[in-house]
């Protein structure tokens, strides 16, 4: 399914994003993460730990309403790690 067909994935201070992300990258598939307020930067400081895990695009911006500050875009993509030689094989799907 295309990353259009699924929708979004909303980070909140649950964590249940986490476990969203890890069956969306299970099928090879472009995933879009959406966070506002302080959640950005725990979603980016994921992001940047896991290895396997190819930021494509990030977009930030100001929502209509001011008072919920900037929201962050994160599009990304699953990495397969060849072990024997070390190299990191990146599936591009768009």
């Amino acid at each position: 399914m295309s990353e259009k067909q699924k929708g979004v994935i909303f980070c909140s201070y649950k964590g249940e994003w986490e476990e969203e992300l890890e069956k969306r990258l299970q099928t090879d598939e472009r995933v879009t993460l959406t966070a506002i307020g302080r959640i950005r930067y725990k979603l980016l400081a994921y992001l940047r730990k896991r290895k396997d895990i190819e930021i494509v695009k990030v977009e930030t911006r100001y929502m209509k309403n001011r008072d919920k500050g900037i929201g962050l875009k994160v599009a990304v993509f699953k990495c397969w790690i060849v072990r024997s030689t070390g190299f990191i094989l990146c599936l591009w799907i768009l």
